[in-house]
């Protein structure tokens, strides 16, 4: 039995030729979160070329305590994880993707009634963290150290849980994990158990407008605007990776997702731009025209040329704390095939 076809087309020497087969699909699985810049990915508006993909929705923290290169061919990853599988030589590699960025200043808290407005005011003292390792505190200590002269060994660290991921705590920092029985790190702030605390999500108190708690800085937003105008970038704490089995059998599956990725990044944005009575904030209009004098047109702009500066430094605070044995060269830790996208 014949297969059934489309009808011929005429080549330019005038030979009737049957058209081609479209290629069969790579099946494909993606875990990320969902924000705006992800969401036509999510929903389907964006395909990534030559991909039958099938997209899985996590929160933010899940991509910060699991392997997820082991569990799908892509997926959203902290930036500090991925550093040091790539130095053990696991079998993942990444795409110069970076869906999540953050002012990180604005993620250290203290109790409104304490004396400390800065980081010197801490040498010496207790702070709390969700994980020693996360990709914040890399950013958080590595500034401390680079411009306020503060070592991660001058702090006592308190923890919740095993840092996991392979990781070892320095020798020379002290790390003690907590009893899971007992209470959160916002309650040990409020009762003096620990002096600070550094995370990466907002704390429920400060969400809920505690009076008890605050960020360290008291102007915490111009403090992340003088960062960012110093070194010349808004920091990212996640980048998006691929099996590297997929990647060796399939390379181009690695454009197909950085081009869709930035498809779908584009579409919001220029959404965004269009109008911004699209946004539900109330000063969207105000806080656009700000954002776009103080971080430049494209911040979120992605590709090694665009964030090579901003990826060599965190490489240098991953080096600098332990959590890699080298410090790898840029170009060697994405996709080949993407560098020059």
């Amino acid at each position: 039995m014949l297969d059934k076809v489309k009808p011929a087309s005429q080549s330019e020497g005038g030979v009737m030729e049957r058209s081609a087969t479209p290629p069969k699909l790579l099946p494909s699985s993606f875990a990320v979160a969902d924000y705006d810049r992800t969401r036509p990915i999510i929903d389907g508006r964006v395909k990534p070329k030559g991909m039958d993909l099938k997209v899985t929705v996590g929160s933010i923290p899940e991509f910060c305590l699991v392997p997820v290169y082991e569990q799908f061919d892509f997926a959203e990853m902290s930036l500090s994880w991925y550093l040091m599988a790539h130095c053990r030589g696991e079998p993942v590699v990444a795409l110069p993707s970076f869906p999540l960025r953050m002012p990180i200043h604005a993620y250290m808290f203290v109790r409104t009634d304490s004396p400390y407005t800065k980081p010197e005011d801490l040498k010496g003292k207790r702070i709390g963290v969700k994980r020693y390792r996360s990709t914040n505190n890399v950013w958080i200590r590595g500034i401390m150290q680079e411009y306020h002269g503060l070592h991660p060994s001058q702090f006592t660290w308190f923890t919740p849980a095993e840092e996991g991921a392979g990781f070892e705590i320095p020798k020379d920092v002290s790390v003690t994990v907590l009893p899971s029985e007992m209470p959160e790190h916002e309650e040990r702030l409020f009762t003096g158990e620990i002096d600070a605390l550094f995370t990466p999500v907002l704390p429920d108190a400060y969400y809920n407008r505690d009076p008890r708690i605050r960020r360290l800085f008291p102007d915490c937003r111009a403090e992340s605007r003088a960062y960012s105008q110093r070194v010349g970038f808004f920091p990212m704490t996640h980048t998006v990776v691929m099996s590297k089995r997929l990647y060796e059998k399939e390379p181009w599956a690695a454009v197909s997702m950085y081009n869709a990725l930035n498809d779908a990044q584009s579409m919001f944005w220029d959404h965004y731009l269009d109008d911004p009575k699209h946004s539900m904030f109330c000063e969207t209009l105000y806080t656009q025209e700000e954002e776009r004098r103080m971080y430049g047109e494209d911040p979120w702009k992605q590709g090694v040329a665009a964030n090579q500066k901003a990826i060599e430094v965190f490489i240098r605070y991953c080096h600098e704390q332990g959590y890699i044995p080298r410090r790898p060269k840029v170009d060697e830790i994405f996709a080949s095939n993407t560098l020059s996208l």
